[in-house]
């Protein structure tokens, strides 16, 4: 009976522990790890061909990027990234390669939103974030001072993050 107790108020005690919370959208669990909302940059050519894609002439390998930000003291620190596939949801197929960010947008506050993308031995890009104040989803990109292009799909409701184009 002493241990169906201690079960039973160890249950109690996690129940009470585990309310729902309005974090963002979803409301998750308050003991669940919360995810923050990610970057992920569309790269073409100007023929629109993706050049994430290991298939494309002049693609772009995770060797020949560098994702970074400048620290105080002007010394470059990485930002981890990947390339995410192509993906789909039911019908519905975006069919681009995606430079994936995860943690930038929790870089965000100790930069100023401001980061730097080199694709092989061309000149650094510089990626200025705006983030919504509310829910820190990425809501603008400026490349070199402009606004990349946003996609605006039916797949967009899909992401936790806004995808985005950069067009060379």
């Amino acid at each position: 009976m002493k241990k169906f107790l201690i079960a039973f108020a160890i249950i109690i005690v996690a129940h009470l522990g585990c309310k729902k919370q309005e974090i963002g959208e979803r409301g998750p669990c308050a003991c669940s790890p919360l995810s923050y909302p990610y970057l992920s940059l569309v790269i073409k050519n100007a023929a629109g061909e993706d050049l994430l894609n290991l298939k494309t002439n002049n693609s772009f390998t995770v060797n020949h990027i560098k994702l970074y930000v400048l620290d105080a003291n002007g010394q470059t620190k990485n930002v981890d990234f990947g390339i995410r596939p192509p993906f789909s949801y039911g019908s519905n197929q975006f069919t681009f390669h995606q430079l994936h960010a995860q943690n930038i947008v929790a870089l965000t506050a100790s930069t100023n939103g401001t980061f730097y993308l080199q694709l092989g031995d061309r000149t650094p890009y510089k990626l200025n974030l705006k983030l919504n104040t509310t829910t820190s989803k990425i809501e603008k990109l400026l490349v070199n001072e402009v606004e990349a292009p946003i996609e605006n799909g039916s797949l967009q409701g899909y992401t936790d993050g806004n995808i985005f184009y950069l067009e060379f």
